[in-house]
């Protein structure tokens, strides 16, 4: 036992299952969603565009937009209680939810990785700067990048804003929809407010999608130019270990003690 290491329990190219076909196909249907109301919710944000007013200029175009938006409305509301109830109901969902829950060491890791990224205390240190410090306390170098497990703050926070986000579009989403309805019930600045919220919300979503998400799961030296995960579902050991090393040291223990337990 005591000549096993790593890579004699866990191979490099060895395939771990990331996302199964349900968790696959769920995500797909977020992607499609997401897609479409934006392509058709940006007309009535920037309506005074050109690009707009020309695709908008044809016979019941602004018809259809509604159309395929409310039906797009309706797919991602039936996926998301799909979510729902997988959460709760699969042991798998459980465990991933459980995984997802931010911790202390979330807001540690994120305050470690800006300032590891920045390379300020680095950059002091090689200059002499408040050198008997850094030499007496090294965890304000921050030289190395913080370790994650199966979820690393980033996802986390991707996946609490995407809850967030869908709340706040469907609720707003719904009274811009039932016009009538909201009139009823609320004054009409209440109204106003659940249009502005739906179209700034659009906004700051397409904008952490295309900026924030696509860099960290795709465009990242790690993984570029894409990480297939969101295709085939598939992590090598190469990559667990290096993105998520907490978790690739738990599998290691976890096999470790199974080797034990049956050599006994």
């Amino acid at each position: 036992m005591e000549t096993l290491n790593s890579s004699d329990l866990i191979r490099d190219d060895e395939i771990f299952l990331r996302m199964n076909p349900a968790e696959r196909i769920q995500h797909f249907l977020l992607i499609l969603t997401f897609t479409i109301l934006i392509v058709t919710g940006l007309p009535l944000i920037f309506y005074e565009l050109k690009i707009f007013k020309t695709l908008m200029s044809f016979e019941r175009a602004f018809y259809i937009r509604g159309v395929l938006h409310r039906i797009a409305a309706m797919i991602l509301i039936v996926n998301i209680i799909w979510h729902f109830f997988y959460t709760i109901f699969t042991k798998r969902g459980r465990s991933n939810f459980k995984e997802m829950i931010p911790k202390f060491k979330d807001v540690r890791d994120a305050w470690d990785l800006f300032w590891h990224n920045v390379g300020l205390t680095q950059l002091l240190y090689k200059k002499g700067v408040l050198k008997t410090f850094f030499e007496k306390h090294p965890y304000w170098l921050f030289e190395k990048e913080p370790e994650f497990g199966r979820y690393n703050f980033i996802e986390k926070f991707e996946y609490l804003a995407v809850a967030w986000g869908s709340f706040v579009m469907i609720i707003s989403g719904f009274f811009m929809w039932n016009v009538e309805l909201s009139l009823r019930l609320f004054p009409l600045w209440v109204h106003d407010i659940f249009v502005i919220i739906h179209g700034y919300e659009a906004m700051l979503a397409f904008l952490a999608i295309i900026i924030w998400h696509m860099y960290n799961v795709h465009l990242n030296p790690e993984v570029f130019p894409m990480s297939k995960i969101w295709l085939n579902g598939k992590i090598s050991g190469h990559e667990l270990r290096t993105l998520h090393p907490l978790e690739y040291r738990k599998i290691l223990e976890e096999r470790k003690r199974i080797l034990e337990s049956e050599s006994l």
